[in-house]
C-alpha cells in the first residue's frame, strides 16, 4: 500500500467504485456516483450507480442511473460481537424509491446488517445470510 493511503478509502464504496450487480435484474456491472449519506458507503448503505453492462434483452438499459443498496464490500465490518465480516469483491443489488429490490432473487450471500438496516425484503431474498 502506498505511504499516506487511507485503507478504508480503497476498500469502501466511494465515487466511481466498481461493484457486481448481485440480483436477476438485468444488470452486471455498476459504477457509483453518489453515496447518498456520507462519503463512502459501507454494508446496507444506499447509493445511486450508472449499470456499465447489462444482459442481452434486459429491462435495465446499460447507462441508466439507478439506486443500489450496498450488499457485499472488500472492506472487513467489524461486529459487536468482535467478529469480522469481509468479501472478495464491492456487490450491489439494485432498488427503487421505495428500497424494494428491482430483481427477484439476490444471488450469494448477504450480511445481516442489511436487515439491521432496514432492507428486510433484500436480506429475505438472499440465498444465505452470514
Amino acid at each position: 500500500m502506498p505511504k499516506g493511503t487511507d485503507k478504508k478509502r480503497l476498500y469502501m464504496l466511494i465515487l466511481n467504485s466498481k461493484a457486481v450487480v448481485c440480483d436477476n435484474s438485468g444488470a452486471l456491472f455498476a459504477r457509483c456516483i453518489k453515496v447518498l449519506k456520507g462519503s463512502s458507503a459501507s454494508i446496507g448503505d444506499t447509493i445511486l450507480v450508472v449499470v456499465d453492462k447489462t444482459t442481452p434483452n434486459s429491462n435495465i438499459a446499460s447507462g441508466s442511473i439507478q439506486r443500489a443498496v450496498v450488499c457485499r464490500t472488500k472492506k472487513e465490518k467489524q461486529r459487536e460481537d468482535g467478529s469480522l465480516v469481509r468479501f472478495d469483491h464491492n456487490s450491489v443489488a439494485l432498488v427503487n424509491k421505495q428500497n424494494m429490490p428491482v430483481g427477484t432473487r439476490v444471488f450469494g450471500a448477504c450480511c445481516n446488517e442489511l436487515r439491521s438496516k432496514g432492507h428486510i425484503k433484500l436480506a429475505t431474498l438472499a440465498s444465505a445470510l452470514v
